[in-house]
């Protein structure tokens, strides 16, 4: 068999119909469908069910809830197929799009390769392809290393990859099985690592011999910008520190972090700093004007991020990037405020306007 495909479901029954039949109508076949569900309250389980009785490729497996890195990993470790691919229970793949990743990458005996994918934001009505700024097809070792630099951080300045979404997600990846349970890909528990996937997307461009990537928008992703507005993360920045620690002890113990750090340090300053100071202005967080200020105080207290506003990695960076660094740096607690929720303000109608 030639490709395992794992669904984590959990709360999917509005979509799940619509994934998997994204899936059984591609022109490739060989493959095997596993739904995995994660202790679903909704009916969830019984879709799946009605599924497999519909298709012999379709295997259900219903656990206990453990999230959705233990929900891959589970549906990883029971997989027979020479490749595997994760596709998310609201998500689906473009039409016939299976073949052109599976065919080239088995040709070419790559661990791994990296494909397109394309942004949904239903309730606007928009779509947008997001592609890599690499001359595809591509397996040039090269290509790999500035692909593993940009998941560790950001350039310094304004360059194409700066504008690349999602660049860490799971589902964005076709990997070899054998390779991937070798390596130990194993991806943590959600609710203790935000950005879960992001680890082990790092790990496996690092122990990857050969990457390919495609020019292909294999993936449809539904974009929920209400969402990403209103929902508010407690210990956003706990979690995020968790993220950065994991690659960089990691790294550490290949010997291979120095001349990466602070590309890294950048990615904390951006992606844990300034993510999580946009978080205590999201309509979900209740605190009151203390509450949110004593918020942002244990925000920039983080050593972490203490010794990222030290760098000098922005100081010809974009606009935005030295702006954030200055503020952040400061250590004003006041100063913090009055930005962030002004920015908040200005990323909401941004969200909305998508």
């Amino acid at each position: 068999m030639k490709l395992s495909i794992i669904v984590p479901v959990y709360n999917a029954e509005e979509y799940l119909k619509t994934c998997v039949e994204s899936i059984l109508s591609q022109s490739f076949q060989d493959f095997e469908l596993l739904l995995v569900n994660d202790a679903s309250p909704d009916k969830s389980l019984e879709a799946a069910h009605a599924l497999e009785r519909q298709d012999q490729r379709i295997t259900v497996y219903d656990k206990p809830h453990g999230g959705l890195g233990d929900t891959r990993n589970f549906g990883a470790q029971r997989a027979q197929g020479e490749y595997l691919l994760f596709i998310d229970a609201d998500d689906w793949l473009g039409e016939n799009t299976l073949a052109s990743v599976v065919e080239p990458t088995a040709a070419a005996t790559a661990d791994l390769a990296v494909f397109n994918f394309v942004r949904e934001n239903e309730s606007a009505g928009v779509s947008r392809l997001s592609t890599l700024p690499i001359d595809c097809p591509s397996d040039r070792a090269e290509d790999n290393q500035k692909m593993l630099e940009e998941l560790l951080g950001p350039d310094a300045g304004s360059t194409p990859w700066r504008s690349v979404e999602m660049l860490g997600s799971a589902w964005r990846r076709l990997y070899r099985r054998e390779w991937f349970l070798a390596h130990s890909l194993l991806y943590p528990n959600e609710e203790e690592v935000m950005l879960e996937d992001l680890p082990v997307s790092i790990r496996a461009h690092f122990y990857s011999a050969k990457t390919l990537f495609l020019d292909v928008p294999v993936y449809h992703y539904r974009f929920n910008g209400n969402s990403l507005s209103t929902r508010y993360r407690a210990e956003k920045m706990q979690k995020l520190s968790r993220c950065f620690t994991m690659t960089a002890e990691f790294l550490k113990e290949q010997h291979a972090y120095a001349d990466l750090e602070p590309r890294h340090l950048a990615w904390y300053l951006r992606n844990a700093g300034h993510s999580a100071l946009v978080n205590v202005f999201s309509k979900g967080n209740l605190k009151d004007r203390a509450g949110k200020k004593e918020e942002i105080r244990g925000i920039l207290a983080d050593p972490i991020l203490q010794r990222a506003a030290q760098s000098s990695y922005f100081q010809n960076g974009t606009f935005a990037d030295r702006l954030i660094h200055r503020v952040i740096k400061s250590g004003s607690v006041e100063q913090a405020y009055l930005f962030y929720s002004l920015y908040t303000k200005h990323l909401q109608k941004n969200i909305e306007n998508q």
